[in-house]
């Protein structure tokens, strides 16, 4: 199994040579509006490659994976073939928050409100906090989280007078996280 890391994009393939010969490959990237292969990694022995995609804008890919026998075989013997990907997303960049406002409500409670925006993939989660406490699961209004732009609103206790900041954060879900801040009096 592939072990995940932040910014870091992971293929497997599964090749086999009728002969038994062992494989050597080569696997190459293309983004989708581009029409030239550029190599990713050459001479790769194992069938999976992981590679860090921070150093790719944000879009969708595609990756080639050409497999060779040449290393049990003389040049003029070796044979090749390739397999493409389908298209996957490398999505770096994390959600907005947007309108983040917090004040005091008539029943003595918070009222806080943002919306989070995604421009790739979809809002994937959404947590607060209270005064540097604990981070709380907050729900958006919709109670689903599976788009690309959500709205929060939620009541958060105020069982005194005085100045309390809220915290939230949003991640998508490529775990791209933001954090942002806000004081009530």
């Amino acid at each position: 199994s592939m072990l995940y890391a932040k910014g870091f994009a992971g293929a497997r393939w599964s090749a086999q040579d009728d002969n038994g010969d062992s494989l050597i490959y080569r696997v190459e990237i293309r983004g989708e509006n581009e029409t030239e292969w550029k190599l990713l990694k050459d001479k790769v022995h194992e069938k999976q490659l992981s590679w860090d995609s921070t150093s790719f804008p944000d879009g969708k890919y595609v990756l080639r994976v050409m497999a060779s026998d040449a290393p049990s075989n003389p040049p003029d013997a070796a044979l090749s073939g390739d397999i493409t990907s389908d298209p996957f997303l490398i999505d770096n960049t994390p959600p907005e928050i947007l309108g983040l406002t917090a004040s005091v409500s008539a029943n003595n409670k918070i009222e806080v409100r943002w919306r989070a925006k995604d421009a790739l993939s979809i809002v994937d989660r959404a947590e607060y906090s209270v005064n540097g406490g604990d981070w709380t699961i907050a729900e958006p209004v919709t109670r689903l989280s599976d788009a690309p732009e959500l709205e929060y609103r939620m009541f958060v206790d105020r069982p005194q007078p005085g100045e309390y900041t809220i915290a939230v954060r949003v991640a998508d879900e490529y775990d791209n996280q933001a954090a942002a801040k806000t004081v009530v009096k």
